[in-house]
Formats: structure tokens, sequence, C-alpha cells
């Protein structure tokens, strides 16, 4: 289905709307709002749904890969390069996946939804003395599954580093709709996976293929430097360390996954906090 015409949108939206429980919205008005982020960028989507669980999106992936259209994740919508605008069925998460399903004081994380907002984060345990490491500019309204897509630092990155710092675990869905949980996974999982006649397996086997086969060219060239998102972290893989593939879904903006829960790391909340201000004479002497 090319999705280019008015007959394919009407189809598309009947499809979803016999599906799903949350919103479903095609008409023009949703559209151009959802056209737009924090980008100069403008692309008019196929239309939006706004899931309330789980098998929202699970029915809106299934039905995008039947009919040959892709799915785009939206957060807050303040990304700055279009990373949230595009012909594809939008999935907003920030209205009603927002829940904390748990947080552990004692080991320091918290499992959330993707759409619950920084600032919201932060709010809940900061009774427990705790808050959530990177600090975006946005942190108002940007969601942690935007964060986990975007791999976010934030001013204090140097303390606290980026989002992919502080990802324990990922539930996920792939593009056949089956849902995934990355983690930490021992050398006796990682093999039992990989044989696995699945999707999951194949990714497994061709990760572990394409970070071994190009072992000296990725660190001969990646960039040595702290954050990037100009490309996938292939170079998380080659690294002896537990096989963990939620390393490869952040800073990868929503293409390889779409992430319905996030158990992430929390760092104990400083007791005081100070501002330095540092003046220089020269430009280069600050650089």
């Amino acid at each position: 289905m090319s999705a280019n015409s008015s007959r394919d949108y009407f189809e598309i939206e009947a499809e979803l709307k016999k599906r799903i429980e949350g919103d479903v919205r095609f008409d023009r008005y949703s559209r151009l709002l959802y056209s737009t982020d924090a980008s100069i960028y403008q692309i008019e989507p196929i239309g939006i749904v706004v899931p309330r669980h789980k098998g929202d999106v699970q029915a809106v992936i299934e039905v995008a890969n039947r009919l040959n259209v892709s799915v785009l994740a939206r957060g807050g919508g303040t990304s700055l390069a279009g990373q949230t605008v595009g012909h594809s069925i939008v999935l907003d998460f920030s209205k009603y996946m927002k829940d904390v399903f748990e947080v552990n004081k004692e080991e320091l994380w918290c499992r959330v939804q993707p759409g619950f907002v920084q600032d919201e984060l932060n709010a809940h345990v900061r009774p427990m003395g705790l808050q959530f490491g990177p600090d975006t500019s946005t942190s108002n309204r940007a969601t942690i599954g935007g964060m986990i897509g975007n791999n976010s630092a934030g001013a204090h990155s140097l303390t606290y580093g980026k989002t992919l710092d502080h990802v324990i675990e990922l539930t996920v869905l792939l593009s056949d709709g089956s849902e995934v949980v990355l983690k930490d996974l021992s050398a006796d999982t990682f093999e039992s996976k990989s044989r696995a006649d699945t999707l999951e397996g194949r990714v497994y086997r061709e990760i572990e293929r394409l970070a071994q086969r190009h072992k000296n060219e990725i660190l001969a060239r990646y960039p040595k430097i702290m954050r990037r998102v100009s490309g996938y972290n292939l170079d998380e893989f080659i690294k002896s360390q537990p096989f963990n593939l939620s390393r490869m879904i952040g800073g990868s903006e929503g293409i390889l996954a779409t992430i319905v829960e996030a158990k992430m790391r929390l760092v104990p909340k400083p007791k005081w906090t100070a501002m330095d201000v540092i003046h220089f004479t020269e430009d280069i002497e600050a650089l």
C-alpha cells in the first residue's frame, strides 16, 4: 500500500479503529499539528495513534507491517533535527503511556513507560532523595522514551553522562510486533537466543556478526567523543561486557524498535548545589 491517497488513509484508519483502544486521529487538523516538532521541518504524517497501553502499540505495528507503512514514535516533540516528523503513522506516547510502575530505592532504579516526562520522574523520586541524572534543557516536556531515542545528556553530562549510561533494561516491540526484553545477557543466554528461529534471534546474530566483522574499522574510525547520534552504537558490542541490545537502541531515534517500558538507573540527589561563574579575557582561553 502506498499510503499516498485519501483512499489509502481511509483504509489504514478503519483498520486501526477496529483494534485500538486509544485515540486514532486521521483528520487534517491533527495531521497538521503533528507535522512539526522543535525543528525547522514540516512533514505531514499519515495519521496519529495515541496508545493507551502496550497492546495498542503492538496493534499499530502489526497493521503497519502488514500494510507496508512506517511507524514513528513521538514523545514531547522537542527534537531539533526533525526526528519526530515523517510520512508515517505517528505513535504519541505522551498522553496515556506515562506511568511509573516501580521505584527501587535500595538498588537505585525505576521502571517507567516511555511517555513519562523527565521533570515528573524527578518529582516522583525526589522524596526518596533520588533523581534521574541526565538533565535536558527541555526537562518539563522531554519524555524518557525520547531521551533514550536521542541519547540525551544535558548541562551536567560531565557528572552523570548521557541517557544511555542510565539504561538498565528495555522492553521493546520489533517490526513484526513481537515483544522483546533487552538486558544484560550471560554467554549461555546469548547463545540460546541467537539460535532461535525468530526475528529476535536474527537480530542477535546479525549484530554480533556486524560488530565482529567490522571490529577493526569500528575501533579505528568511530568518533572518540562522549556523545554522538550520527550512527548506530556498534562499538558497544566489541567491548568485554555483557551483551545488552538496549545499548543499540540508545540514540537510534526509534528506528530499530519501539520502546514500551524502560528500567532506568537513578542517582542520589546532591544535598547542595552551587553556581560558579568563571571569567575569561579571550575566547580561545575559554575553550
